[in-house]
């Protein structure tokens, strides 16, 4: 994530700057002052700042967006990986404002989750200051550390966080792209056998999902919910679906282990 960059007072600062070390130079060397000139020169002076941190910001953009091709490529063929986690640990390293490293920490914590790694991923959430995020941040960490529990194992903690923080789910379903809480709560009540409940969840999920790698998720989900309430035919042809959008290693094994299921419970019908 790039740094929020502010163009009105980076071009303000420059021009007044360029504006009075034009002037005290001037003054210094016993030119006759021309204010107009010195205008001018502030003018193109924040300009070429302007431009340059344009520049700037575009290879970091470009840099930034190749790493996260690098991982997710990664992810597909090895899943979480000692380079994947060393380019997350030092993004988090070069933070130097506590409010950016909470959201890199915050991006570790979610790799974690997924590659499987548990109790490292729990690790790296202790260590965030929920304040130090943003508002919508604040919804992700309490969504990972919630979904973290489930797949642990761990559903009376996970039942537990969500109580205390159900105001920051609530929230999170009122925006334009709530598919990772709808993927949460349908987790949850998975997890404690209300299987329509949860069904509900996820097709709620499906219609937000954005991506092969969020439908996988909520197609997995929803082929157990229907082997769960004994719709066998809904159930394979879901999964038929994850498998097509399965686009990480985690994925691809649990659509085995899925698939291992389906046909158990089709020998026993």
């Amino acid at each position: 994530m790039l740094k929020p960059f502010n163009y009105t007072r980076v071009m303000i600062t420059s021009f007044w700057t360029a504006v009075f070390i034009t002037a005290a130079v001037w003054l210094i060397t016993g030119w006759p002052l021309v204010m107009l000139e010195c205008i001018k020169f502030g003018a193109v002076t924040a300009l070429v700042v302007i431009g340059l941190g344009l520049v700037l910001r575009l290879f970091l953009w470009f840099r930034l967006r190749s790493e996260d091709r690098r991982i997710r490529r990664i992810m597909y063929e090895q899943g979480v990986t000692p380079e994947i986690l060393g380019i997350m640990l030092k993004r988090v390293n070069k933070a130097a404002e506590p409010s950016r490293k909470a959201e890199a920490q915050l991006d570790l914590a979610s790799y974690l989750s997924e590659g499987c790694c548990y109790e490292r991923s729990f690790e790296i959430l202790g260590q965030i200051d929920p304040r130090e995020l943003s508002e919508s941040s604040k919804e992700e960490y309490f969504n990972i550390y919630v979904y973290t529990n489930l797949m642990a194992g761990d559903v009376s903690a996970a039942r537990s966080i969500y109580n205390s923080a159900r105001y920051f789910f609530d929230r999170a379903r009122m925006r334009s792209s709530p598919m990772p809480v709808l993927h949460t709560l349908g987790a949850l009540e998975y997890a404690e056998g209300d299987y329509l409940r949860a069904e509900n969840y996820f097709t709620q999920a499906l219609a937000y999902a954005v991506g092969k790698a969020a439908r996988c998720d909520c197609e997995m989900f929803l082929s157990l919910c229907y082997l769960k309430t004994g719709r066998l035919q809904y159930a394979v042809r879901a999964a038929k679906t994850a498998a097509k959008d399965a686009t990480t290693v985690y994925q691809r094994r649990s659509i085995e282990g899925l698939r291992a299921q389906l046909e158990q419970a089709a020998a026993g019908a």
